[in-house]
């Protein structure tokens, strides 16, 4: 095994540990650069929610790989892992298979973008290998999960991707603001 692959694992092996919550701040960390394996293996959990796999969706920019199957003349051979994830995602959001849905998702400006190319893009295929729904821009409202220090505490650091953080040593203020923070979720 290389150690590419205990990387994978490992990252799995927190994941199984983690909340729902976590996942998603996992998803906002995610190094995209990397291997997608701990992404796909998110997406088929049946408690992942449907921010987050709307969250994996729109990072993955689905629309650039309809751009490449428009220019293959219709032909979706793409085996790009990212764009078999962002197809799996698609058909479960289609199918309503992701039940939870207890995070917060916004609609922006950017995603209303990529939607109206997604819609393009698949209109000008035959057979499109993924069907756009306005399900997948729809805001959703719940909990707001964040990546604080208590995430980048408990989240292994060299699974951190897209944030470098030195954590500072607590002090008595911190942990105070830390349990209040605790408390108010319950």
């Amino acid at each position: 095994m290389d150690d590419n692959e205990l990387q994978i694992k490992r990252q799995i092996a927190w994941l199984e540990t983690a909340s729902p919550d976590d996942w998603h701040r996992a998803v906002l960390d995610f190094n995209w650069d990397g291997d997608i394996d701990p992404l796909f293996w998110l997406a088929r959990q049946p408690q992942c929610d449907k921010a987050t796999a709307l969250t994996m969706f729109w990072l993955g920019q689905p629309a650039y790989y309809l751009i490449l199957a428009a220019k293959n003349g219709g032909t979706d051979d793409s085996d790009a892992p990212v764009w078999q994830m962002l197809k799996y995602i698609a058909q479960r959001i289609n199918a309503n298979g992701y039940v939870r849905s207890k995070i917060a998702s916004d609609v922006d400006d950017f995603i209303e973008q990529d939607f109206e190319e997604l819609v393009e893009k698949a209109e000008q295929l035959a057979h499109s290998p993924l069907k756009p729904q306005p399900e997948m821009r729809r805001a959703l409202r719940g909990r707001r999960p964040v990546n604080d220090i208590d995430f980048y505490r408990r989240y292994p650091e060299d699974f951190h991707g897209t944030v470098l953080v030195d954590l500072p040593d607590p002090g008595p203020l911190d942990k105070a603001w830390s349990a209040l923070g605790r408390l108010w979720r319950h």
